[in-house]
């Protein structure tokens, strides 16, 4: 569990760069062998996966907090940007179309702009 608590550390910090298992390994000073078992004994899945994982949850991030940044940026951004059918992967892992997030999160924003804007309570009742 160590390891692996060790590992998503390491993507955290590293997650825009291109990921080398080779950086990983040294940075964490295992074998390969160990640092799959590890991963596939306590996450189930495969280091690369667990990168992959934690890129589209910064992406998820990113967007929401930044909608208009623009969806080919915030992939780079993310470290996403070598890897092919982003916008599929992050639509199955997070169970909505990139169309319709990317509209919730820019209306979203736009919320919370116009309550910073008119923190009054009555601002936000509609005449009749």
């Amino acid at each position: 569990m160590q390891i692996v608590s060790r590992s998503l550390h390491y993507f955290s910090l590293h997650y825009s760069e291109p990921c080398v298992t080779a950086d990983i390994l040294l940075a964490l000073e295992i074998s390969e062998d160990c640092l799959s078992f590890s991963f596939d004994q306590v996450r189930g899945m495969t280091p690369a996966q667990a990168l992959q994982e934690h890129r589209l949850n910064r992406l998820f991030t990113a967007l929401t907090e930044h909608p208009r940044q623009g969806l080919s940026h915030a992939i780079a951004a993310c470290g996403l940007g070598q890897t092919t059918g982003v916008v599929p992967m992050f639509e199955q892992t997070f169970g909505i179309e990139m169309p319709l997030f990317l509209l919730t999160c820019r209306r979203a924003a736009d919320d919370r702009h116009f309550r910073s804007l008119h923190p009054d309570p009555d601002a936000l009742v509609l005449a009749p």
